[in-house]
């Protein structure tokens, strides 16, 4: 069997893009070049070892004039990808909303495979240093990471602003400054709160999984998942509802709904409504989850005719757009003011096991 060569079409830095070429086939790659031949061999041996499905894979070792190659399945760095996306873009009028609009989807969906493999992600190894550790592979544009083996194996909470950097700085690109203002891009809603909220020191009162997995990246089942388990831990009185509907309270200017008054409007949600008089709760903005859980409990009994989870939610965030955002950052303002670390903060709040 021949050794294998690789031609080169391209360079970004260290980085190499080209073709592996092996046993009579050409493959699609990118090289990491090293000089020192011990390290280049214990990436290789590393990422052979360790094939999960969010670690890039590896092809081989190759020699390559005066440096040893590491080939890696075909990807681009993070930064890299978006600095490609920025030459491209073709706009008379080049400001922050036509720029947030001409990368939303693509920032969107890497920021949540990003988030759901770092909220997955017990150690720092892997993806300390964000801005060289995050790739994307060409074919699939999959989110995947390459180990810093020079990483502490640690607990990640230094690395959570350095996240907040990077996703700041591709969203900043093209203007070269520091952001002042999010609003100035026109983002959603759920991408201001997650990036406002994302910062290490959250982390002293929850854990990754629970700061990460957030509205921004909920489809409608989390949604529906979210009112259950937290409707459960308000019953079983692992928070206080009176001091958690004071964090409502505080946000009130926020989210300014109320959501009596927009449910008493409707013409069937309205029937659940009046069947427990909430309006005469003591806890007014945190009865909504009580609300909320009871339609779908309605719904989805015995006796009612069965409507989907998707079907229940779309009507629900219809009728209260900022609900799902208003409670969670209700948490997190409740974790925030204590002192230690809750059990209910040391996991997603929309796992199906609560």
């Amino acid at each position: 069997m021949s050794e294998p060569d690789c031609a080169i079409i391209d360079q970004d830095g260290s980085v190499y893009y080209g073709m592996l070429k092996i046993s009579g086939k050409e493959i699609n790659s990118t090289f990491l070049a090293f000089k020192d031949e011990e390290k280049a061999l214990e990436l290789y041996t590393h990422l052979v070892e360790h094939q999960d499905d969010w670690i890039l894979c590896c092809h081989h070792l190759v020699r390559y004039q005066d440096e040893w190659l590491v080939a890696l399945e075909y990807s681009k760095n993070i930064v890299t990808y978006f600095r490609e996306r920025m030459a491209r873009w073709e706009s008379s009028n080049r400001n922050e909303p036509e720029w947030f609009n001409y990368i939303s989807e693509d920032f969107g969906k890497i920021l949540r495979d990003v988030a759901c493999i770092w909220a997955k992600s017990n150690k720092s190894i892997h993806t300390q240093d964000p801005v060289k550790s995050i790739f994307i592979t060409n074919f699939s544009g999959r989110v995947k990471f390459l180990p810093n083996l020079n990483a502490s194996d640690q607990p990640m909470e230094g690395d959570i602003d350095q996240l907040k950097y990077l996703m700041n700085y591709i969203v900043n690109m093209p203007f070269g400054s520091v952001i002042q203002n999010y609003q100035k891009f026109n983002m959603p809603n759920e991408l201001l709160c997650f990036l406002t909220q994302l910062n290490f020191r959250n982390l002293k009162s929850m854990s990754p999984a629970f700061l990460l997995d957030a509205p921004l990246f909920w489809r409608p089942v989390d949604k529906f998942h979210f009112i259950i388990n937290l409707d459960h831990i308000m019953k079983r009185g692992e928070i206080s509802v009176s001091l958690f509907d004071g964090c409502l309270d505080r946000l009130r200017k926020k989210y300014s709904y109320d959501w009596v008054l927009v449910v008493s409007q409707h013409p069937v949600l309205n029937s659940i409504l009046e069947h427990q008089d909430f309006r005469q709760s003591s806890n007014y903005h945190a009865s909504v989850v009580r609300y909320c859980s009871n339609v779908y409990r309605h719904y989805n009994d015995n006796t009612a005719r069965k409507i989907s989870i998707i079907n229940i939610e779309n009507e629900l965030s219809m009728l209260l757009p900022e609900l799902y955002l208003h409670l969670f950052e209700g948490l997190i303002f409740y974790a925030k003011g204590k002192n230690i670390r809750y059990p209910i903060f040391s996991k997603s709040i929309i796992s199906e096991n609560p």
